[in-house]
Parts: structure tokens; sequence; C-alpha cells
């Protein structure tokens, strides 16, 4: 089922003053609809996980500036429901999330003070939108378990109160951006079953995040965070680097053969491997006895 124009009318109704949409649970497929959100100027609380949107996150997303600066606004509007409850309950109730890795009810007078996207348990695709880092207020972000490549963009590290973000078991490649060691509210990170490689960030709290299942089954990640060394002698990447590396290694080869050489030479000579050829004064009188 794809988000119809019913659904899109009473969404435009509620556009001025609409500060949570829940539409988790349901079976909403096809893209992300860029044009309805881009417009939802107060919205704070974006649920759309379990279900079958496809297609890439919109970076319009990153414009909603609900979640760009706080609003001390405590009056909102809660749109939620299944594709079964057409027209969708319209109420202040509190709202049950998943935050942290706990199911948690977060009180409707206290509301306000959340930021929230979800995004989880879909079938998404693509990169990351640098848009994201955008969301300055944001505190909590999920996207896991969709089909997301490319790498983590350097922007999210900029999400100064982000608490938790989850960008588990997608196709994430490249490295954990360093600039993560900044996130100075992070207190969940969840990165495992992704192709993640490199060191994991230091930062305060970054050093405090050391469970390791939270970075398993990833293409070779290290760090002090999960006990694993990192190779300091690890070659550089780029072509020039490696045809340098290259040339230091035949010229290296073509000093050490030589002095390698000569140096086993010697230690046989030493050892008296070697028989020591006799003087040729000593063969002339071998010669004459001979005679």
């Amino acid at each position: 089922m794809t988000i119809t124009s019913e659904v899109k009318s009473q969404l435009s109704s509620q556009i001025s003053s609409l500060k949570i949409l829940d539409f988790r649970n349901n079976f909403f497929q096809g893209q992300i609809p860029d044009g309805i959100l881009s417009n939802l100027t107060s919205l704070q609380i974006l649920d759309l996980s379990n279900n079958n949107f496809s297609g890439q996150i919109p970076p319009s997303l990153g414009k909603l500036s609900g979640m760009l600066n706080p609003n001390p606004d405590t009056s909102f509007i809660y749109i939620y429901g299944t594709v079964n409850s057409f027209p969708f309950s319209v109420s202040h109730p509190d709202l049950e999330v998943y935050w942290k890795n706990l199911i948690r009810d977060l009180p409707s007078p206290h509301l306000s003070l959340y930021t929230f996207l979800d995004l989880s348990n879909n079938q998404l695709s693509g990169e990351i939108p640098d848009t994201l880092g955008d969301l300055k207020n944001l505190k909590v972000l999920n996207i896991s378990h969709n089909k997301l490549s490319g790498r983590i963009p350097t922007s999210l590290g900029d999400m100064n109160n982000l608490e938790s973000l989850d960008l588990s078991y997608n196709g994430l490649s490249g490295e954990i951006p360093q600039t993560f060691g900044k996130l100075l509210q992070l207190n969940n990170l969840e990165l495992c079953n992704n192709k993640l490689t490199g060191r994991i960030p230091n930062g305060p709290q970054m050093d405090r995040l050391n469970n390791p299942l939270s970075f398993a089954n990833n293409s070779g990640l290290c760090g002090m965070q999960i006990q694993v060394p990192c190779d300091t002698t690890k070659p550089w990447d780029s072509d020039e680097n490696q045809d340098q590396g290259t040339w230091f290694s035949w010229v290296m080869a073509g000093i050490g053969f030589p002095s390698g050489f000569f140096s086993t030479v010697l230690v046989f000579y030493v050892i008296g491997y070697f028989d020591v050829v006799p003087k040729r004064s000593s063969q002339r009188r071998h010669v004459r006895r001979a005679v």
C-alpha cells in the first residue's frame, strides 16, 4: 500500500501544527513522500519504521525545522494509525517509542522535549544524505535494518544533541568518521553488521562505548573499544602511495641483497665453511717436490 491521496490530504490539513507523525508497523511501500515531509516544518518526531518503504532517504528530511532547533512550545498534534484505521487518529496520548534499545513511553506533557527520527526496518537503499547532519536538535536517529550503502557522512558528527544512533544491519562501508569523537551526548551507538573498516574514533563518549557487539560483523574495525589493536604499518590506499611503496621496496631490496649476501659469506668464512686458497709460494714448492 502506498501513501494515498487521502492520507496526503489529511496530513496537509495539519501541516502548520503537526509535530508527531507515527506510521510504524504498516504495509506502506514505495518511496517516502518527499513533498509532504518537506512541508511538515514543525515535525519533531517521525516514525516510519517497520514498513516496506524503498528508494533513497529524502535529503529534505534535513530541513525539518522542528528537529533543527529546540521549540519551547508545548502544544502539539499527534497523528498515528494503521492502514485499517483511516482516517487516522489525531490526539495527545503518551507515545511509545523504541529508544536506545528499549521500548519506552514518552509522557505527553514532555513530548515537546524530544526529537526522534526512525526509518528502521524498511527497504531503503542508496547513501545516507549529508543533510541529516543538519538536524542539530535530533536526539535519536535509527535507520537500521535497511539496504543502505556508501560511507557514513561526516556531518553526522555535527549532531551535538544526538544521544542514540543506530546504523546497524546495512551495507555501509569505509571508516567511521572521526567527527564522531565530538558527539558528547552520545551514549548508544549501533554499527554492527556493515562493511566498516579502520580505527574506531576516540572521544569523551566514544571511549565509553566499548560493547564489542555494537561493532561486530564488520570488515575490519580496530580500536580500544573492541580491544583490537590497529596496524600502524598498514600501507596507504592511494595509487600514488602504492607506487611509492613499490619503488621503496625495490630500493630496499637492492640495498639489502648485497648486504645480506656479504654478511652470509662472512659468517660461513668464520665457521670454516669455505677452504682458504693456499698461497702461491706453497703451490710452487709443492710442484717442485712432485717433479
